[in-house]
């Protein structure tokens, strides 16, 4: 039941994503960002190959006829997303990192826009306007003289750039929905992510002069990552993404600010700003607007509404 459910699957991969933020803050100070994402998606790779190997293997002529939309899905949500979220928390806080997460709706509905024809009301406009304006608002830690200077942080930017790429995957997945079962293609995008992360990896590794360091404690968060933000997460995603589609999975994304600043607090002692405040709140209201917009302005779609009681 709990496959079919996309509620369910979508609190729990933005629980989960919640701790991949303060996971990913503590190992990147063990090892380069590159790297720590291939050898994440290398574990998760060889627990996924023996349990759907043979079905992605079924499905090599389709993949070779659709190749550009699992290179695009493998790019941004595997490779792009995961190593510029771990890019950007070399630079930033974890809880920074997860809050501007919190725009994914705003893109995706601009993006599914763009990319599938979905119309936008003109009244949304305001609720879009409102949400960037948080965005940027965090990007400048409540102090207005840093957007005028440009001044930024260069992890915020770093992670807008991965807000960016994870909206291209959410809608690509739409996509996709209907050429792949979620599974296996999850499998096939990870090969495909690794065939470009493994020789950046040793780019990266070759031009770094720090050691990597191992202990039980970098163990433990690294397969964290691996089997739970990697698989399960993942598969559980993509599969409320079939179920739902991607502008009502969008909206959970706001879980994982909320998850990422209770372990953030927790576990590092990371502090909970005003102006953090202040942001989310823009960015709510902003994606509240728009929704309530957008369903004022789109004609009823049954198909749309059984998708959630999908028993594929």
């Amino acid at each position: 039941m709990i496959r079919n459910s996309p509620y369910v699957l979508l609190i729990l991969a933005t629980c989960i994503w919640g701790g991949n933020f303060v996971a990913g803050k503590v190992l990147v100070t063990h090892m380069p960002p590159i790297t720590l994402a291939a050898l994440r998606w290398c574990i998760a790779f060889a627990v996924l190959a023996p349990i759907y190997g043979k079905e992605a293997w079924k499905l090599r002529s389709d993949v070779r006829r659709h190749w550009k939309t699992v290179a695009f899905l493998a790019v941004t949500g595997v490779a792009g997303f995961n190593t510029l979220t771990y890019v950007a928390v070399q630079y930033t806080s974890s809880i920074n990192a997860s809050l501007m997460n919190s725009a994914t709706p705003i893109l995706v509905v601009l993006l599914s826009w763009l990319m599938l024809g979905e119309r936008i009301a003109w009244r949304a406009i305001p609720g879009i306007i409102v949400s960037m304006a948080g965005v940027a608002w965090i990007i400048a830690h409540g102090q207005p003289e840093t957007l005028l200077s440009l001044s930024f942080n260069p992890g915020d930017l770093w992670m807008l750039l991965a807000v960016l790429c994870w909206a291209l995957y959410s809608v690509g997945m739409k996509r996709a929905a209907g050429k792949f079962p979620a599974s296996p293609l999850l499998l096939v995008q990870v090969a495909a992510a690794l065939l470009l992360m493994l020789p950046l990896s040793a780019i990266e590794l070759a031009s770094v002069s720090r050691p990597i360091e191992w202990s039980l404690p970098f163990t433990a968060g690294l397969l964290y990552i691996a089997l739970f933000a990697s698989i399960v997460a993942f598969l559980s995603w993509n599969r409320a993404i079939e179920l739902a589609g991607p502008q009502r999975c969008a909206g959970f994304l706001n879980l994982i600010p909320m998850f990422s600043t209770v372990f953030a607090m927790g576990f590092t002692g990371e502090s909970f700003h005003g102006f953090h405040l202040l942001g989310v709140i823009f960015i709510l209201s902003g994606i509240y607007m728009t929704q309530q917009a957008m369903k004022k302005n789109r004609p009823p779609r049954t198909e749309e509404a059984g998708a959630f009681n999908s028993s594929r």
